[in-house]
């Protein structure tokens, strides 16, 4: 979740100033035969070549998500996030001094690890694009997902100069933007996306049916737990176990009821969120957490991964030990996803874990573990290993261990 700063090296700006796009055969011009024009998030018409062999994203997994769906994610020639390179692995001891250790990977690295060998142009800090570097991959398009750590919803102008800067390359450039880029908490404009992605690739129907597939979790969901009265509502506190949080002072962070994550909690789910306020990722103490004392915890990547036996057996947490949750074992792992800033592909799994956890009798029949390997089965078009694969990536074995 770093600031998105821009950063163009001496040469190219000097390239940009006075000879003019560097693929001049590149820049947008009126369809033809060997062009194609859409409309953006943007509400911009962008052309660009109907028959894209290159393309460079800026997101943190969402678009090759699809992409792979679509059966396109070879055409990926550059990226604009770490996360698709990096290998990550987080550990905690507990107060008795055991010490635990969870590795994983994003889950498009998993599934295509030839992207680490791909050229990315961003810092591995997240936050210095190199124009240079992405002028060097010959990109027939660049995909923006605006509102991803690594081009967050609130980079305004330097988002907009990124932009610019890349269209003056005489590279056209498509931008979609996530849900927290509304300010809304609804998740509709996934579908939205969705839909940008498959008319760039010409499969729009295909990606009209995955938005389909994803959103019948939600319905399903919102089904079961029709009708329950305020006053049988389950209350659910996402809660964040940032390491740089408890550096600060407080012990955790929440969302607010304008989150997206709020609104799978109240509007999917049908629970309540524990937290009455607006914001996202706001720091709380000891005091205040144990003031809403919620019977379900969720815990979110928030700078790394965190089990429930973190906030059960760290002595960091020792304090924690009187809540409700804690003391019924009503701690739940949301599925780990690095560089977490958006609701990715993988998404119906955060509402089958939050639902199942939150009413278990009225979900008692789905294994979520079993449900898990049919997603990816059915959305990635992975075989059964593959799929337990990604599962083990994004850790949740928790849930067959637990028969979750």
């Amino acid at each position: 979740m770093h600031c998105f700063k821009i950063a163009v090296r001496m040469s190219l700006a000097l390239i940009l100033l006075t000879a003019g796009p560097l693929f001049a055969g590149q820049q947008p011009s009126p369809a033809s035969p060997k062009t194609r024009t859409l409309i953006d998030m943007r509400g911009k018409t962008v052309t660009f070549p109907a028959d894209l062999k290159k393309v460079a994203t800026i997101d943190d997994g969402f678009v090759e998500g699809v992409m792979t769906h679509l059966g396109v994610i070879h055409k990926v020639a550059a990226i604009g996030s770490w996360s698709l390179k990096r290998e990550y692995r987080y550990e905690f001891q507990t107060a008795s001094g055991e010490t635990y250790v969870h590795q994983g990977l994003n889950t498009m690295k998993y599934l295509h690890p030839w992207l680490n060998d791909l050229p990315c142009f961003n810092s591995p800090q997240g936050n210095v694009l190199n124009f240079e570097t992405l002028a060097l991959a010959e990109p027939d398009l660049v995909i923006i997902r605006e509102g991803d750590c690594t081009i967050r919803e609130d980079g305004g102008e330097k988002n907009a100069q990124a932009i610019a800067t890349i269209e003056g390359m005489g590279i056209p450039v498509v931008v979609i933007y996530t849900p927290g880029y509304f300010r809304k908490a609804e998740l509709s404009s996934l579908k939205d996306e969705m839909a940008v992605i498959g008319d760039v690739f010409g499969q729009k129907e295909k990606a009209a049916a995955l938005a389909d597939y994803l959103s019948a979790t939600e319905k399903m969901i919102r089904d079961r737990t029709a009708g329950i009265l305020d006053a049988d509502k389950t209350s659910v506190l996402y809660l964040g176990l940032n390491p740089d949080i408890r550096k600060k002072g407080a012990v955790g962070s929440v969302f607010g009821v304008n989150t997206p994550e709020s609104f799978i909690i109240e509007h999917v789910v049908n629970a309540k969120n524990a937290f009455r306020g607006n914001g996202y990722g706001l720091p709380l103490s000891t005091e205040q957490i144990y003031a809403l004392d919620p019977d379900v915890i969720v815990l979110p990547t928030s700078s790394g991964y965190h089990p429930p036996r973190e906030l059960y057996e760290a002595p960091y947490f020792e304090n924690l030990g009187e809540l409700r949750a804690v003391k019924n074992r009503r701690v739940y792992a949301m599925p780990w996803s690095p560089m977490n800033c958006a609701r990715r592909v993988e998404y119906p799994l955060d509402m089958l874990i939050i639902a199942k956890a939150a009413y278990p009798d009225r979900f008692s029949d789905i294994k979520v573990h079993a449900a898990a390997l049919k997603f990816y089965q059915d959305v990635y078009g992975v075989d059964a290993n593959a799929a337990a694969g990604l599962r083990t990536t994004q850790m949740l074995d928790w849930m067959t261990d637990h028969d979750f």
